[in-house]
């Protein structure tokens, strides 16, 4: 997933893009109303105006603009998928004034897959050609993994497919579900009867998303209180002998409870430093202040601090929180309105059992 570069606002600044942005399109959707029905030249001038225009507000937001079924134009701001920047689209929507004749949408609705068609590298993606099969791994079985079978399935040009499934997805689920209810998507053709695998037809696919993630949420209703954390600092080496030092919470590899806090926020904070990729004695303590900063922004109840990297100007600080949306507010304001020298960037992405984390939770500790 992309993430979110850090960009300071003063008090007030965003409030000011917002109607920067709505006022620039209230003077200028005549343009795009007034297009023939086969200008797509004109229509994509248009957009990259529109997404141009967006960009003082975000700088990684995305449109699409067409007619709607009952006669009205709908413009759709989307993130891309990028969940941490969902909060940033619906409030640039919910802002959004009225205008005749238009319909404002908040990511890429889900327009089922029935009656939908998507044709890309020459191929088709519709209720005839697709369907899927979940993969069940023993050792993560709350992971959601799904294979989107294709009868033209040719493994060498399985780039083309997977790009060309994952607009399918986004169509028939909408941009929301695909990017939050999917934990891993492959793509590949229909197994053979002796395989005994049993696929099923692509519009159940919702009702299976569904079925899954209400299973999970009762599955980890309740979590104890406590909460793991105890810390060890380590040292470790690329393959090319550069040095990182983490700080890993240890106590998490065998806690038992690691979904009911699915999503990992990776923050990273970029910084000049030595010629060993570490940061001046300065900078450090910047940099402390920063995570402590962070870590008394999010809820207590809803944030477990896993780790911290430094290495090669770079600080990964590893939370994994219960939620994303509360989250990811709270993450875009603080970077909105912290003026700093350094980039902040953030990412939020399911890993229900924190398999990022693996490859520190397995380093040896020193005694």
């Amino acid at each position: 997933m992309a993430g979110l570069s850090k960009y300071y606002r003063k008090k007030g600044e965003v409030e000011q893009t917002i109607t920067a942005f709505w006022q620039w399109f209230i003077d200028n959707e005549h343009r795009f109303r007034g297009l023939e029905k086969n200008d797509s030249d004109q229509a994509l001038s248009f957009l990259e105006d529109l997404i141009q225009h967006m960009q003082p507000y975000n700088p990684y937001l995305k449109a699409l603009a067409g007619p709607d079924s009952n006669g009205n134009y709908e413009l759709i701001i989307t993130a891309d998928g990028d969940i941490a920047l969902f909060c940033k689209v619906e409030d640039l929507v919910n802002a959004a004034p009225t205008v005749s004749n238009w319909v404002f949408t908040a990511h890429k609705p889900a327009l089922g897959f029935e009656g939908i068609s998507i044709d890309l590298y020459g191929l088709q993606f519709t209720t005839d050609t697709t369907s899927f099969y979940p993969i069940v791994q023993e050792n993560y079985p709350d992971e959601v993994s799904i294979v989107i079978t294709h009868s033209g399935y040719d493994s060498e040009m399985d780039d083309h497919f997977q790009a060309g499934g994952m607009i399918y997805l986004e169509n028939g689920l909408g941009e929301v579900n695909t990017a939050t209810k999917i934990d891993n998507y492959e793509t590949g053709a229909i197994p053979a009867p002796d395989q005994g695998i049993e696929v099923i037809p692509i519009i159940k696919l919702n009702e299976y998303l569904s079925w899954r993630e209400k299973e999970f949420v009762e599955k980890y209703e309740s979590v104890p209180a406590e909460r793991p954390d105890t810390f060890h600092l380590l040292e470790a080496e690329d393959r090319d002998g550069k040095k990182m030092l983490l700080t890993v919470n240890m106590e998490c590899r065998y806690w038992d409870k690691k979904p009911a806090y699915s999503w990992l926020l990776q923050i990273n904070i970029n910084f000049t430093g030595d010629e060993n990729g570490f940061p001046f004695e300065e900078q450090l303590m910047v940099l402390q202040t920063l995570e402590e900063e962070l870590f008394t922004l999010l809820p207590e109840d809803t944030a477990i601090l896993a780790g911290n990297k430094t290495y090669d100007n770079c600080k990964n600080i590893y939370f994994y929180v219960s939620e994303y949306k509360n989250t990811a507010v709270l993450l875009n304001q603080y970077i909105e309105s912290k003026e700093t020298p350094y980039e902040i960037v953030f990412f939020i992405r399911r890993d229900k059992y924190w398999r990022t984390m693996e490859q520190y939770f397995n380093l040896p500790i020193e005694d």
